[in-house]
């Protein structure tokens, strides 16, 4: 949650943790929008649905992928965007999750394997002329990373959207709610086209909160001129 008052300009710093289909579809809308977004996964793209590789998707085709993520495909190669939606799990991560982190918008912007170990704040160093600003600025968040050689890398962010459900709880030390730390996916309903379509709206009021734009909305059609 944030207050109505915590926007972030683009270019921004946003750190997402979980390359999961939420993830990967927030840090895509974030980049759409021109902010600095880090994707952040301890196992690998997609990791949380290999169980399922074999099955197929219990949802239409079309409910799998965003119109965000179908132009992210089609953009970065036509021949990335199959024929055929995907109809399993294994294509729908093989074939759509791994091709959007591996294009244009979100490309060098994986950092896999790191696990975040712990979250906490800490003061941003003004300058001169930001020092002089009546509004206080608020603290960026310091993600503690950890690679699976046990290298320590910590990163410094402005805003942090959890994307791994409630599965996994990582240390914070601050209070919660907290102005520009976000959670989307907590809500699992085991349907999956629910959860998706959720997620998104989810992810939709992030952003729009945050550029403070009740109204933006990536994933309405445009109008036709």
């Amino acid at each position: 949650m944030t207050s109505e008052t915590a926007t972030l300009d683009p270019p921004g710093s946003i750190a997402i943790v979980g390359a999961g289909p939420l993830g990967v579809e927030a840090a895509l809308y974030g980049r759409f929008l021109g902010y600095n977004v880090t994707l952040i996964e301890a196992a690998g793209v997609g990791h949380s649905q290999r169980v399922n590789y074999e099955l197929p998707l219990p949802v239409m085709p079309h409910e799998c992928l965003s119109p965000l993520a179908v132009s992210a495909l089609h953009a970065q190669d036509a021949e990335l965007l199959p024929q055929t939606l995907p109809m399993t799990y294994q294509d729908w991560v093989e074939k759509a999750l791994k091709g959007i982190v591996a294009g244009d918008l979100l490309e060098g912007r994986l950092r896999c394997p790191s696990r975040v170990t712990k979250i906490s704040t800490v003061p941003v160093e003004l300058d001169e002329e930001d020092s002089e600003e009546d509004d206080p600025i608020p603290p960026d968040f310091r993600l503690e990373l950890t690679s699976v050689y046990g290298q320590a890398d910590p990163l410094d962010s402005e805003a942090v959207i959890l994307a791994i459900g409630d599965s996994a709880e990582i240390p914070l030390d601050f209070s919660l709610p907290a102005d520009y730390f976000f959670r989307i996916g907590q809500s699992s309903t085991g349907d999956l086209a629910e959860d998706l379509k959720q997620g998104r709206q989810e992810i939709v009021a992030l952003f729009a909160g945050l550029a403070g734009r009740e109204t933006l909305d990536l994933y309405r059609p445009r109008r036709s001129e």
